[in-house]
């Protein structure tokens, strides 16, 4: 190992002294397995609502999931506009795309109900989608975490 941030063979973790001990935890890093995550999460549930539940549930489940993509992806480039700014207060306005976001949000699940063509519970449960990734996420990074630290001992 001779330059700084050349991966360790062993194990693929960077070992670069500017992102800290442990490279897994390099924000790029993070974003990409969460989004990928996310994915997966939604491809596996409504493979299993297709095979085990009904089209309305299958359907309900698919619009909670893509209005949490939605909504993740609405969010990730929110705060980033608010952290890019450097500021010490928020740029103007912030609130009101955050509170405007979940308006757009629930006035799609109140039409969407409307129609009598979903179900509320499985629309919720795919808007829980990046919550499930971020809970494995943080499963994972613990992993790691705990699994390097006994490497150095």
């Amino acid at each position: 190992m001779g330059e700084k941030g050349e991966l360790d063979e062993s194990n693929g973790v960077s070992q670069d002294p500017v992102e800290g001990r442990f490279g897994f935890t390099d924000p790029a890093r993070v974003e990409r397995r969460v989004w990928r995550n996310i994915f997966a999460i939604i491809a596996l549930a409504i493979a299993l609502a297709a095979i085990f539940t009904d089209a309305r549930c299958t359907a309900s489940l698919a619009l909670g999931s893509v209005l949490a993509l939605l909504n993740f992806k609405w969010l990730h480039a929110s705060l980033r506009a608010v952290l890019g700014v450097g500021g010490s207060a928020a740029p103007p306005g912030t609130t009101m795309k955050f509170i405007f976001r979940w308006l757009v949000v629930g006035a799609v699940i109140y039409g969407a109900i409307r129609t009598g063509w979903f179900y509320v519970v499985p629309i919720m449960v795919g808007l829980f989608a990046p919550a499930m990734a971020v809970m494995i996420e943080a499963v994972y990074m613990t992993y790691k975490t705990l699994k390097e630290d006994h490497k150095g001992k």
